[in-house]
């Protein structure tokens, strides 16, 4: 699943734009931190409410979903998305990454 390309569909912010149209960001995961987190890496910077960024901490929304499922052939995973502010460092945890970032977004992380 890592270094695959991957498009997060954006439902909301609902009037969301980027260079590749409406409710698009394209990218890839660049790490898996478990079953319920993933790196995304977009293929541009993104700018929410003042808050700048191309890397997003992804987490299912709901509980019973895991990303696992992605590998495993389901299209999509419907996903909470935390936009990092500052630099990532592959050596921090969840929970560091977690508190190093602003939720931005509801959506789904697709194929």
């Amino acid at each position: 699943m890592e270094q695959e390309k991957y498009f997060i569909s954006v439902g909301e912010p609902w009037d969301f734009n980027s260079v590749d149209g409406e409710n698009i960001i394209n990218g890839i995961i660049i790490k898996i931190l478990s079953a319920t987190c993933i790196i995304f890496k977009a293929n541009y910077l993104l700018d929410f409410e003042g808050v700048s960024g191309d890397i997003f901490v992804l987490y299912p929304r709901y509980a019973e979903k895991n990303f696992i499922e992605l590998k495993n052939g389901v299209e999509s995973v419907a996903i909470n998305g935390n936009l990092l502010i500052g630099d990532f460092d592959e050596n921090e945890n969840e929970e560091i990454l977690r508190e190093k970032s602003k939720f931005v977004l509801a959506g789904t992380i697709r194929t």
